[in-house]
């Protein structure tokens, strides 16, 4: 495990602003002695005590909080823990998290004590990046996966999968060391089809990531179609309120526009875009490269037109975008035809919200369809985990084609100890400084 410094840290826990109440946390190897000069008196562990706080070395008067004392190792951290939630003023927080500095303190990184938590074994690395999700969750459902992930879930996977080469490699081990005289081999065929059973669970977790990927960052959603066709209007049809200007004269949107909402329990990024085709000026081809940017990362495009959408549709699209479409006959209200019982587009007029349910009704479709969460699927991962993943399936990949070959099974063994390893670093049993320091250096201040 990496070393550290166990000296004391401080940090605001509560976001910036004024407020009723302000959380001051403190980790470090021994706060007795800071916790009773902040008292005046001796800390209880794990109980809540009400006191006047007082400045460690001059002794005036802070406040008055309750605090909060927890000895190592049972604490978050793992080391001793004091937690002041004392009155949310500016001023007061401010001269509280002074006089612990004054009293021996240093003020703390972003994630340091996510990161001291890790390094005393409170948690693993999936862990970790699940507390750092739990904070930044956009919707109910990546909540409640951010906490599945909190409790361990995705580490037991990753485990039992880990568990499952140790396994196999005593097996490999096992034929090395003795002789056929000596034990009755075991058949080729019986490692391969255990390599392929661990190679299908790595798969189902490889394919989880993609909507791990959605339910953690968002489903993007953008509008498309030529300029003047109505998308602005339909962008704040959708939204419920006015985010895009809109005007009769075509081009008014050039930048991109992102908003937010739940959907299905699934956060949806909204992508207002410029309208393509017809570029007269630099900040118009400007613009439209913006769009096909857009469409490039869009996991459903909301093709709009008055007339025909499927004809914005050309090989150039299809180069360029081959996920989910769904088509949008905008302003509606001005055609003098029966729009009832029509199945080829989605008839909507912004301005009357005429058709913005269905519309809804057929994102929410898609969406289920494509990145909804079963539960009984499994753990969801992510980008980190994921690249680590296919670098493991490389090397059973690797090992299989060994054994199909005839490789001695010492270079077998070899293939499969590297994939234990590269399970090893998803959860952080083999610590990398950088990726780690990357990790936390992500967390807010305090966490």
């Amino acid at each position: 495990m990496l070393p550290y410094n166990q000296d004391n840290i401080v940090a605001l826990a509560t976001p910036p602003g004024n407020g009723a109440l302000a959380i001051v946390r403190l980790s470090g190897k021994n706060l007795f002695n800071l916790y009773k000069s902040l008292t005046h008196k001796a800390p209880k562990n794990r109980y809540a005590l009400y006191s006047k706080i007082y400045h460690p070395s001059r002794g005036f008067l802070l406040d008055e909080a309750v605090i909060t004392y927890f000895k190592s190792p049972n604490s978050f951290t793992g080391e001793d823990m004091v937690e002041i939630s004392c009155h949310g003023g500016v001023n007061v927080r401010e001269s509280v998290v002074g006089a612990t500095i004054d009293g021996g303190a240093r003020l703390a990184r972003p994630g340091e004590f996510s990161l001291r938590s890790f390094l005393n074994g409170k948690i693993d690395l999936l862990q970790a990046e699940a507390i750092s999700s739990l904070i930044s969750s956009k919707s109910k459902l990546s909540l409640e996966i951010s906490l599945e992930h909190l409790s361990g879930k995705v580490s037991r996977a990753i485990g039992s999968l880990k568990q499952d080469a140790l396994d196999l490699l005593s097996i490999i081990e096992n034929e090395l060391n003795f002789s056929d005289e000596e034990i009755i081999p075991i058949k080729t065929s019986k490692i391969i089809s255990d390599i392929c059973n661990i190679r299908d669970s790595i798969d189902s977790l490889l394919r989880s990531s993609v909507i791990g990927k959605n339910i953690f960052s968002g489903v993007r959603v953008i509008l498309y179609g030529k300029p003047n066709s109505g998308k602005s209007t339909l962008y704040n049809a959708i939204l419920g309120h006015d985010r895009a200007i809109t005007s009769s004269i075509p081009g008014t949107t050039r930048d991109c526009l992102e908003s937010w909402f739940e959907l299905g329990g699934i956060p949806i990024c909204l992508v207002d875009t410029a309208g393509i085709g017809g570029a007269k000026s630099e900040l118009d081809v400007l613009a439209v490269k913006q769009t096909i940017i857009e469409l490039k990362r869009a996991d459903i495009c909301i093709i709009v037109d008055e007339d025909n959408p499927h004809l914005l549709i050309d090989d150039a699209f299809r180069r360029i975008y081959n996920k989910h479409c769904i088509w949008v006959r905008s302003k509606s209200d001005l055609l003098q035809m029966d729009i009832k019982n029509s199945s080829e587009y989605l008839f909507v007029s912004s301005i009357k919200n005429l058709g913005i349910d269905r519309l809804l009704t057929s994102i929410s479709t898609c969406v289920v369809d494509n990145y909804s969460y079963d539960s009984s699927v499994g753990a969801l991962i992510t980008n980190r985990q994921r690249g680590l993943l296919r670098d493991s399936l490389d090397c059973l990949n690797l090992a299989h084609k060994q054994l199909k070959s005839n490789v001695g099974m010492d270079v077998v063994a070899s293939t499969v100890r590297g994939f234990s390893l590269a399970l090893m670093e998803i959860i952080g049993e083999i610590p990398d400084k950088d990726i780690i320091e990357n990790i936390f250096k992500n967390f807010c201040i305090g966490k």
